[in-house]
């Protein structure tokens, strides 16, 4: 269980959310940190080290991609497009945080209107009009479209939002069963049971989990209703009201964050990971190489490090990091990928396919319901910029994006789009092929080496990086100064109550 990774710790002198604290404790050496991948986990990790440890830390973060990781932006037509992590929710307390500090404009990402598409045609659509709109959800589903709302507030966000507060007060969790637990004992169970599951115990009805529940999954995750109710959870909760993006894109966000953590970006693929000193003053050696693989140069080089952090998937059986010297053997996630492939389009989109005579009465975004239509969702797109294509001639003409399991035959394109003027595709190992036998991994896999994304295998999303981020800054800073009333000790009043029957 949780405790095995039990480890020792601090206490920390937090001094607001934006202050970069100039203080450390006197006397005390500084550490050498390593941070592997420069997506939101690890700039969010970097910006937090550095607010911790103070000036005089040297901090590096090696990036062989692009900074920002999965919040990414594709070019098309000389307008940007989200190509990653698109959308965010009203209670993502650190990406708003972080929004704010930078001077960012968030912007209203809302789809518009919905459609859910089945095999045998369109199911239900919502209507500009709200009030039209819950008057079909409620004849298709019933109490239940109103129910879901209560549900998502009461069984994830209110309970959720409670880690904000424990790490204000410098609380860090050597594993993600521990954090969860803290949040909602129930949490730890969600994990462990499907959202099909979890949303019968709660009395929804079949027909509301079998389309709706089921085409949200397959949009957000690509994956289906036998997905893990807690991250089933978190992608009900990201159909809620209120969904905005950053205006100019959301890669922004880990820019800026690397910037103001004043870390040194190093372009490298890290190779390898060796444990150079063990026991008291632990060391690393990290070895790197130049990323692209037809340069001249692939001359490996290699760091000292204190501590090192990884914020990048560690799949099975798949990771370019080679582990040595280790004198046991590390709690890796068993981790395996979802291959998403993401197509977009500029062009028209086939109004006939969906049983539409015009493509202007069709909705903007279709979620497909079940697993004999071979694509997830289509959505009509608005560049990062917001600004409409007013140099376009023909307004039909429009970009949109197409989530997909595998590659689109030709056949299948045309069926969706009745003509083309660009065509893009991105193959996205997006967020883990989640599975109720999942295991809930530590983020410490050994003495100061530390695994952000452990807390992708409870849910992947933005604000879940930067939360796992801030975790391990917080138990780097508590495990150096040897400080133990931090780590996994919670106050009886920040405790979750015993839970409550819905």
């Amino acid at each position: 269980m949780a405790s095995m990774w039990k480890s020792v710790t601090y206490v920390v002198l937090i001094t607001g959310l934006f202050s970069l604290t100039e203080s450390q404790e006197d006397g005390e050496e500084i550490p050498r940190i390593g941070i592997i991948g420069a997506g939101v986990g690890g700039t969010t990790t970097a910006y937090y080290l550095r607010q911790l440890f103070g000036k005089e830390a040297v901090i590096d973060i090696f990036e062989q991609d692009r900074v920002g990781g999965r919040a990414r932006s594709i070019n098309i037509d000389d307008f940007e497009y989200e190509a990653g992590a698109a959308v965010l929710h009203p209670l993502n307390e650190y990406m708003v945080n972080f929004t704010n500090m930078f001077g960012l404009e968030r912007i209203d990402a809302s789809e518009g209107r919905i459609g859910f598409f089945g095999s045998d045609g369109m199911k239900v659509e919502t209507s500009t009009w709200t009030a039209v709109t819950m008057a079909k959800l409620l004849w298709r589903y019933g109490y239940d479209i109103v129910k879901i709302q209560n549900w998502v507030q009461d069984s994830l966000l209110k309970n959720f939002t409670r880690i904000y507060k424990l790490q204000n007060e410098g609380i860090a969790f050597t594993t993600v069963e521990d954090m969860l637990q803290v949040m909602d004992p129930e949490f730890v169970r969600y994990t462990h049971t499907t959202i099909m599951d979890v949303m019968k115990e709660q009395g929804f009805s079949d027909i509301f989990i079998k389309e709706m529940v089921h085409a949200i999954m397959r949009n957000n995750y690509g994956q289906s209703v036998a997905i893990p109710a807690f991250v089933g959870a978190v992608s009900m909760a990201g159909a809620q009201p209120g969904l905005w993006a950053v205006k100019g894109g959301n890669k922004q966000v880990p820019e800026k964050l690397l910037k103001k953590s004043k870390a040194n970006l190093i372009n490298g693929k890290v190779t390898q990971i060796l444990l150079q000193k063990d026991g008291e003053g632990v060391t690393y050696e990290v070895s790197y190489k130049n990323p692209d693989p037809e340069s001249k140069d692939q001359e490996e080089n290699a760091r000292e490090y204190d501590i090192v952090v990884i914020a990048t998937p560690l799949p099975t059986g798949q990771t370019n990091i080679k582990f040595e010297d280790f004198t046991q053997h590390l709690p890796l996630p068993d981790l395996k990928l979802h291959e998403t492939i993401a197509l977009f389009v500029q062009g028209y989109l086939n109004a006939s396919y969906f049983g539409y005579e015009n493509l202007k009465d069709m909705p903007n975004g279709i979620f497909t319901v079940d697993e004999d239509v071979f694509f997830n969702s289509v959505g009509k797109q608005r560049p990062v910029s917001f600004k409409e294509h007013l140099k376009k001639k023909d307004v039909e003409e429009e970009v949109y994006k197409v989530f997909l399991n595998r590659v689109p035959t030709e056949q299948e394109v045309r069926l969706l789009f009745s003509g083309r003027k660009d065509l893009r595709l991105i193959n996205w190992k997006a967020y883990p092929q989640y599975s109720t036998n999942m295991e809930l991994p530590p983020f410490v896999l050994y003495d100061r080496l530390y695994n952000v994304n452990a807390v992708e295998i409870a849910a992947s999303a933005l604000e879940m990086s930067a939360i796992g981020g801030r975790n391990v800054a917080l138990l780097a800073y508590n495990h150096w100064y040897g400080h133990l009333d931090k780590i996994d000790e919670v106050s009886e009043s920040d405790a979750p109550s015993v839970k409550q029957e819905l």
